[in-house]
Formats: C-alpha cells, structure tokens, sequence
C-alpha cells in the first residue's frame, strides 16, 4: 500500500510513536509531519537546543535534521501514562552518533506526548536531552513517600 492511500488515522498512541521513529530511522519527512497535530502550541526540544513551538517551525526542524540521513534509534525503558485523550512516555532513546571518524553510543532522555483527535492520535510534544556523561541509568525509587 501507498503512503498516499494509505490512512493516516493513529488508533493508539502507541502506533503514533512507533510512527515517529520509522520516520527517523526512513529519514521520511512526510511521514513525521503526517503524524504531528498541526497548532501553534505543539512543541520540540532537540538535546541542547532551544524549545521550538508551532507545528511549521517543528516540521522545519525535523526536515533540517532528517535532511542529513536516516537516524537510527532504538528506544529502551519506555515508561507512559494514559488517559481517554492524552498519552505521555518517557522513554530512552539509544544512537550510534559519529563524532569525527569515532563512532559513539549516545543515550538521550526523552518524553513524547499525544492527543487523541478525531483523526486519530497526533504527536503534540518530543523533548530529548542528552543523558549524564551519554549514558542512561534508570534511577530505583526510593521506598516509602518522596515528598
């Protein structure tokens, strides 16, 4: 089937999500636009970068990253939260980078949120930063009450 008949309506979050990283590992900028609301209030925060609001601007961010090449990403530790109409994970994003002639594994921490729409569920926000030293650790909670 055609990207062009194929549907475009997300029937979970989670298929959302798993669109958004064949999108980066396809280098498919068509793709990742597809499956991001379009509003002035979605938002993207690429590791040591400043917040990028409006779906124009964030398209033209992934268009400018995705213009280099496929990106490779497993994620790892996928944690999220779920109600009717929202989705939030928090999840750890693994890729190799190459720095100079040097290829090196990068963790960033990321959280991805949606919305349900009547199109389907729509990515409204990434955020990634780079992991502590770019190596990820899951933190244990401490027993009892926190705060």
């Amino acid at each position: 089937m055609s990207r062009l008949t194929k549907p475009l309506l997300f029937a979970s979050p989670e298929e959302c999500e798993q669109a958004f990283y064949e999108a980066l590992e396809n280098a498919d900028i068509d793709a990742m636009a597809d499956l991001w609301l379009q509003d002035d209030d979605v938002s993207c925060t690429h590791p040591g970068a400043s917040r990028i609001l409006g779906y124009n601007n964030v398209r033209a961010s992934w268009a400018a990253i995705l213009g280099s090449g496929a990106l490779p990403v497993r994620t790892l530790g996928r944690r999220s939260f779920e109600s009717p109409t929202l989705a939030v994970t928090s999840l750890i994003e693994e890729l190799v980078v190459l720095q100079g002639s040097v290829r090196q594994l990068v963790h960033i921490l990321a959280s991805n949120a949606f919305i349900k729409t009547p199109a389907g569920w729509k990515m409204v926000l990434h955020t990634g930063s780079a992991a502590p030293e770019g190596q990820a650790m899951e933190a244990e909670s401490p027993p009892g009450t926190v705060h």
